[in-house]
């Protein structure tokens, strides 16, 4: 007869992440507002690719972790380099539209 029950140790280590992330969740905006205030455009762009970034990386974790995705299948490491480098992309993009906009002089009406 096997016990389905999830050992101590799962459960520990579960409630050790659930607490760290809540921690996170709490602390990291207000970190960023009394570092660089609210009005500032780099607040939401740290905002968004801290949670982003971390939920991606937690998410990551997790497929190689579980098996989801073995790098040594062929398409599975193609799109896990995907991931990745769409992710770094996608924020590098963001980050030059917003030196874009506060460097480049506009000449409005």
């Amino acid at each position: 007869m096997t016990n389905n029950l999830p050992s101590l140790r799962s459960i520990v280590l579960g409630t050790v992440v659930t607490l760290v992330l809540l921690i996170f969740i709490y602390t990291y905006p207000r970190l960023i507002i009394a570092w660089l205030g609210e009005a500032n455009p780099w607040t939401s762009y740290l905002y968004l690719y801290g949670f982003g970034g971390g939920f991606f990386l937690i998410g990551i974790f997790l497929i190689l972790r579980t098996g989801a995705c073995r790098m040594d299948r062929g398409h599975d490491k193609l799109w896990f380099w995907v991931l990745i480098l769409g992710f770094i992309f996608f924020a590098t993009i963001h980050a030059l539209w917003i030196v874009a906009a506060l460097k480049i002089p506009y000449a409005g009406v």
